[in-house]
């Protein structure tokens, strides 16, 4: 099971998202590990194409407010994860047509498909929580974003 508490930390939480296009949250938020020094200008271009291709092909979000932009990176080293928060909502194409409000955007070495497939399904679930989605939704720091989503992964 991967440890979500592990890959949020608060330096990978941005609590007002700038952007309101799809394709343009997922550039902020790959900009954003990058400015944090988890990624390099080489894989941030990498994360970039991975992730705009697969959502050129079906839209990411999952309803009730969510969406989980994702993709395998050829080269990249480990698991990341960056959490966004917008009060626009964005529109990810979600079965409900609802705007998302809380986007995940997940990154994947290549080879690591079946922790990217398990990755997906603990944060479709985590998500999943109303009460979860209302507290990120509230939370007032990256801090206590950080806590709320390690509280309900343990």
């Amino acid at each position: 099971m991967t440890k979500l508490r592990l890959l949020v930390t608060p330096d990978c939480v941005i609590l007002q998202l700038n952007e309101v296009e799809p394709e343009q949250v997922i550039l902020e938020m790959i900009q954003h590990l990058a400015k944090t020094g988890k990624i390099s200008s080489g894989e941030c271009y990498r994360c970039g194409n991975s992730v705009l291709e697969r959502e050129s092909h079906c839209g990411t979000g999952v309803g009730s407010g969510v969406a989980i932009p994702h993709g395998r990176v050829a080269g990249l080293k480990e698991t990341m994860a960056v959490f966004g928060r917008s009060v626009e909502g964005v529109d990810f194409e979600s079965p409900d047509n609802a705007p998302s409000h809380l986007v995940c955007l997940l990154l994947v070495p290549e080879e690591n498909n079946s922790q990217h497939l398990q990755t997906l399904a603990e944060l479709a679930k985590l998500f999943s929580q109303s009460e979860l989605r209302d507290r990120l939704e509230q939370a007032q720091s990256a801090e206590e974003f950080c806590h709320f989503l390690s509280q309900a992964s343990s």
